[in-house]
């Protein structure tokens, strides 16, 4: 491996803890270093990566069109899914939320919340979690909750109908 000698400058006091802190660990300060180099590479490197699948904007503007008219008269997570299906689209579970696929080729085309209401916008909607998601608590909470407040760290996004429901009646005279 060839090595780069760098000079930097630090307060002292915090280089003294971190000395200690890698003499308790057995490690030289270098070492440490180095390691914390290449995580923030790597961390920077996915970052770059996922910025990069950004989406052609016609064609989002077309899969919120199609996700729009198959959500339109859905009832059920069963329902959507097949109303889905029809346009040649799929939900799938992934992380926090749904992504959004190809349903012929299972090509991810993007984040669920990019094409149509967000995930737990949908969960209060059909008043259930998305089948087999590998996450139900988020369902769970949000449910209890009532949906009024989402898990902490939740976007919020498209109006769900209790939500204008409740606009509405907040607003008649």
């Amino acid at each position: 491996m060839d090595m780069a000698e760098t000079l930097f400058f630090c307060d002292r006091s915090q280089w003294q803890r971190f000395a200690a802190l890698c003499r308790e660990a057995d490690q030289t300060p270098g070492t440490v270093l180095r390691d914390l180099i290449r995580l923030e590479i790597q961390r920077r490197e996915r970052r770059a990566a996922r910025s990069d699948e950004v989406i052609d904007e016609r064609l989002l503007g077309r899969l919120r069109l199609l996700v729009a008219e198959a959500l339109a008269e859905a009832g059920s997570w069963v329902e959507a899914q097949a109303r889905l299906r029809a346009r040649g689209l799929d939900y799938v579970p992934k992380g926090g939320g749904l992504l959004l696929i190809d349903a012929d080729t299972g090509e991810v085309l993007c984040k669920g919340s990019k094409a149509g209401p967000g995930y737990l916008d949908l969960v209060i909607r059909f008043g259930t979690g998305f089948p087999d998601h590998p996450r139900p608590g988020l369902a769970l909470t949000t449910l209890r909750q009532g949906g009024n407040t989402r898990p902490a760290g939740a976007r919020t996004g498209v109006a769900t109908r209790r939500e204008t429901s409740k606009i509405g009646a907040s607003t008649r005279v």
